[in-house]
């Protein structure tokens, strides 16, 4: 019983200090999008800071006609203050140009282990992976 307890003491601490640290987007995986009229094409995802309108980050290409979920990996690997910062995860295709888009909010959330979160606007439902540093 005691290491139980010592054990949610140590976890309960140690999500209170992610608020100072980085994260490390290392895939997304896209879950869902709504296809409206598309034509086949590659699909692809890319990751902004905040309003910019210049991506931080992309994935690789995936053609549409395969089946979902599909996992990317996110080049580069760029550190993320989640807690501090706003950002974006849009879905593009190299024939139709802007699909969909939704904002991590991370306001809503409180990760003690490497995150895994499911992250949705009412046209994409995407998920997040990677590690604090």
């Amino acid at each position: 019983m005691k290491n139980i307890l010592s054990l949610c003491l140590v976890l309960l601490l140690a999500a209170c200090k992610k608020d100072n640290k980085t994260f490390s987007l290392k895939t997304i995986k896209l879950s869902d999008y709504r296809k409206t009229y598309l034509l086949p094409q590659k699909l692809y995802l890319e990751v902004f800071d905040g309003n910019s309108s210049t991506a931080i980050a992309h994935t690789d290409p995936y053609p549409s006609e395969l089946t979902l979920p599909a996992t990317f990996i996110v080049h580069p690997n760029v550190p993320m203050t989640l807690y501090n910062k706003k950002y974006k995860i849009q879905l593009w295709g190299d024939v139709s140009g802007y699909i969909s888009g939704c904002q991590i909010n991370m306001d809503e959330y409180k990760i003690i282990f490497p995150i895994d979160m499911e992250v949705e606007s009412d046209s994409l439902t995407v998920s997040i992976a990677g590690s604090w540093e």
